[in-house]
């Protein structure tokens, strides 16, 4: 099987490790050749930050995240990506304006996980934060939910969009919810023999209740076609 590289951000790793999923990672890159790589920002916010500090609420994750480190699951990049990071902050942070004022998508964090990934040719990132993931997958979307939001037209940038739609070309979200469903149907799930797919269910539940934007009619779809 081919290595396939995810890239990962900050908050979907937490949600894993904090509602101890975190066997998900291992039964993917040992059962299936696949990498899973953070930033250095990511380490800093999600290992780091709270280990040195001493952050209750993030502790435990973070111990789980160095684990994962330290047995060679998680790799770090060493690949320093600011300018081009401070580039897609400009075309994402001046693509849509309400009223003549540009709207801010994305922060240095999340144009860090961007432009990484761009740099090391890694097409999938796991990432639960939405606006990010749309910005991904439909930019359009975006200026339907802020036009609802303020009551108003939403102005887009073209030049600004078809710039920032070559920096993400190839690029695809992946959401915890979906790498929970994906190690489903790869048999991940099998050891609760009989309450496969209620441990599933019970998962997606978790993930949800712990930040990642998944809607529960989304789950009631997944289960409804899931065997």
């Amino acid at each position: 099987m081919i290595t396939k590289d995810i890239l990962c951000d900050a908050g979907s790793f937490i949600s894993l490790t904090s509602t101890c999923m975190e066997q998900l990672i291992y039964f993917f890159a040992e059962k299936h050749n696949v990498r899973f790589v953070i930033p250095p920002s990511v380490e800093q916010e999600a290992v780091s930050r709270p280990i040195n500090r001493g952050m209750k609420k993030y502790l435990f994750s973070a111990l789980r995240i160095k684990d994962l480190i330290n047995d060679g699951v998680v790799s770090i990049s060493d690949v320093k990506a600011s300018e081009e990071a401070k580039q897609i902050m400009q075309y994402a942070n001046n693509l849509f304006f309400v009223r003549g004022k540009p709207i801010q998508l994305v922060h240095m964090g999340e144009a860090e996980m961007l432009s990484v990934a761009k740099k090391l040719g890694i097409e999938y990132i796991l990432i639960d934060e939405r606006t990010t993931r749309m910005l991904i997958e439909s930019p359009f979307s975006i200026k339907k939910h802020l036009e609802k939001e303020f009551h108003t037209n939403v102005m887009l940038n073209k030049k600004n969009l078809q710039a920032l739609s070559k920096e993400l070309n190839g690029m695809h979200a992946l959401r915890s919810s979906e790498l929970i469903i994906l190690a489903y149907e790869k048999g991940f799930f099998k050891r609760f023999q009989g309450f496969e797919k209620e441990a599933l269910k019970a998962a997606l539940y978790k993930i949800k209740y712990s930040g990642c934007s998944i809607r529960f009619n989304e789950i009631d779809e997944y289960l409804r076609w899931r065997k």
